[in-house]
């Protein structure tokens, strides 16, 4: 079983990555970083090396290890968790938190092992100054069975769609690192023979990726947090598993507008749609509707086509999509100025009379 100096050496082997990826040690100064960055994306940018593959993947590494290292948060979190910080869903307390609960397993499992090796009497006369029976005992013996049942963490993994997948709902495929049952002793924490797993420690369970297909209902805005239960951490001894929370978060679209469940279409007509009336096409979420403009529409006003809007996140009733009328004017060339001049008479007084701040 690897010892716990073994683990950490791994650990700074693996912190070490990045930092040669853009040459450059350890301790290198936040300038540093930024120097060496500069240097290698001049050599190996895409517009200076085009249609060359292995530079444009080369620039990838370099981008990466950049934003991950120029930002002193996600460098502390690399330097003291390698490649695992930078995984979907990553949480440092609870990463914490889960390696003081492997180190006190293994601390009692090697505990155990230690006081099996010694002769009855040895025992015997330690045990009767040391007045308990060390780890063990402190614990009211919680270790002597296997790991302590506690219920899996919950885990939260941000995720980006677009605004007419938040209105018709979506699939994902998500990577996340969590807490699994530990293959190696089904989720016991010990051996066969009573010791504790040489893989998980004495846990039961052990930090893995896995990959999952969730699905996101529609009426989900900004901020929404989906719920898939017992899909976050596995919990030991038996105990259930946390759930996984969907953050969700919903990039702007060119032509909609949302407020609540109803959304906002601007859509341009001519000048004789709006005075003389019309019948219109008009696309939604659920493809192309018929829309009634009536005569004298200003530019501006909003029609309603009921139902048509998002999905109410909690409940049975849909918003309404409100189409904003743009009236267009054609440019006044030779053919069409009799005609504007014409339409100019038309006009009443003065439509600006009594506009003032």
């Amino acid at each position: 079983m690897p010892t716990r100096e073994t683990a950490e050496n791994v650990g700074r082997a693996t912190a070490a990555d990045l930092y040669s990826v853009l040459g450059v040690p350890r301790d290198a100064s936040a300038a540093d970083i930024k120097r060496a960055y500069r240097k290698l994306a001049r050599k190996y940018h895409p517009d200076v090396n085009p249609g060359d593959k292995a530079a444009e993947e080369r620039f990838k590494q370099i981008s990466r290890a950049n934003d991950v290292l120029a930002d002193e948060k996600t460098r502390k979190l690399y330097d003291e968790f390698g490649e695992d910080s930078l995984q979907a869903g990553f949480d440092p307390d609870k990463a914490r938190e889960f390696r003081r609960w492997q180190e006190a397993a293994q601390a009692s499992g090697a505990s155990r092992r230690a006081r099996r090796g010694r002769t009855r009497a040895e025992r015997a006369g330690t045990d009767r100054f040391e007045g308990f029976g060390g780890f063990e005992d402190l614990f009211g013996g919680v270790f002597s069975g296997g790991p302590v049942p506690l219920r899996g963490s919950d885990i939260e993994v941000p995720v980006t769609i677009e605004l007419l997948e938040a209105v018709q709902g979506t699939a994902r495929t998500i990577a996340l690192r969590r807490p699994d049952p530990c293959q190696t002793c089904s989720g016991t924490g010990a051996t066969t023979q009573g010791h504790a797993c040489p893989r998980c420690g004495g846990a039961g369970v052990v930090e893995e990726v896995v990959r999952l297909n969730v699905k996101i209902p529609p009426g989900v805005d900004r901020g929404s947090r989906v719920r898939i239960a017992g899909k976050g951490g596995a919990g030991s001894a038996g105990a259930p598993a946390g759930d996984l929370y969907i953050v969700v978060e919903v990039r702007p679209h060119p032509l909609l507008q949302r407020d609540g469940d109803d959304l906002t279409l601007e859509v341009p007509v001519t000048v004789g749609e709006a005075a003389l009336g019309a019948k219109i096409t008009v696309p939604t979420p659920d493809g192309d509707v018929a829309l009634k403009v009536p005569a004298g529409t200003q530019s501006g006003n909003r029609l309603r086509l009921r139902g048509r809007g998002v999905p109410s996140l909690h409940g049975k009733s849909r918003g309404d999509l409100y189409v904003r009328v743009m009236v267009h004017v054609p440019e006044a060339s030779e053919p069409v100025r009799p005609a504007i001049e014409e339409i100019e008479r038309a006009y009443s007084g003065d439509l600006r009379k009594g506009l003032k701040l």
